[in-house]
């Protein structure tokens, strides 16, 4: 495996967070899914945690930030689960999946913390997450779709090197 190219993974996925965005649009959970499908070291779901961690280090660290890394974990896993059947179509729907995991998780981690342990409080935190989510959703997709087809060139090109 080439670690600089795992380092300057890293480095790109912590400047996208450091770097002016809208809310909840950034690469992370596209890069997480990605080191789980194209990658096989056992320490590659390394990659994305150490990038929030760098980043984090510069934004601050906030109450939710275990919720916000165990989601990334999830992400890698279901990567790692489709990567043997990896398409299109699968990385659209594990990007979606991805992504209401991640809402579902972090707005419950932030629901815990700070607001009500009402009813009214849990509904009223997820609705006031919305306008993140689809950011999110919408960032994963995107990002996961570019990812995709870098990989699948990349993987054609090394096919048609090998039987040359």
């Amino acid at each position: 495996m080439n670690y600089l190219f795992i380092i300057l993974l890293t480095c790109l996925a912590a400047f996208t967070r450091l770097a002016p965005h809208p809310p909840n649009f950034t690469p992370i959970l596209s890069i997480a899914l990605f080191c789980g499908v194209c990658f096989r070291s056992k320490y590659i779901f390394l990659v994305p945690l150490f990038a929030m961690l760098i980043s984090d280090f510069i934004l601050g660290f906030h109450s939710v930030i275990m919720y916000v890394y165990f989601s990334l974990l999830l992400t890698f896993i279901f990567g790692k689960l489709v990567s043997e059947k990896i398409s299109y179509k699968s990385t659209l729907i594990i990007s979606l999946f991805s992504s209401i995991l991640f809402f579902l998780i972090t707005n419950f981690g932030v629901w815990i913390i700070g607001y009500p342990k009402t009813f009214s409080g849990f509904i009223l935190c997820y609705s006031a997450a919305i306008p993140f989510f689809k950011n999110s959703l919408i960032s994963t997709l995107m990002f996961s779709s570019v990812f995709y087809y870098c990989y699948s060139y990349i993987s054609n090109q090394s096919l048609a090197i090998n039987k040359n």
